[in-house]
């Protein structure tokens, strides 16, 4: 598992959940936004909750690798969210909707078959 530091605190969760938090934090360093996220924990006393943040382009964290006994909580839905939340934000650029818009972007349309 991967302990996250995040503003003065931290907490224990999934090596998946802690690429893909650091993935995204990194992929929103290009917009104007933040993003509130559910992220799935282990507590000190090994049960299992949910940590909520706040991410935008200045969010610092920290993530250092911690050995433990306690078993990893259920991440796999909160790692996917945080991969297409991630995918949105780097994904393919949209597709000029006119010829004029296509022909400024490069694309030529004249071309015989």
């Amino acid at each position: 598992m991967r302990r996250i530091s995040y503003s003065g605190g931290s907490f224990l969760t999934t090596d998946g959940v802690a690429d893909a938090l650091l993935h995204f934090v990194a992929a929103l360093g290009s917009s104007h936004r933040a993003e509130a996220v559910d992220i799935p924990i282990v507590r000190d006393d090994g049960q299992t909750d949910t940590v909520q943040l706040v991410i935008g382009p200045a969010s610092e964290l920290v993530s250092a690798s911690e050995s433990t006994t306690m078993p990893d909580p259920d991440s796999a839905e909160a790692e996917a969210r945080l991969h297409r939340l991630t995918e949105a934000l780097v994904g393919p650029k949209p597709v000029p909707s006119s010829q004029a818009d296509a022909t400024a972007h490069g694309y030529d349309f004249d071309v015989e078959l």
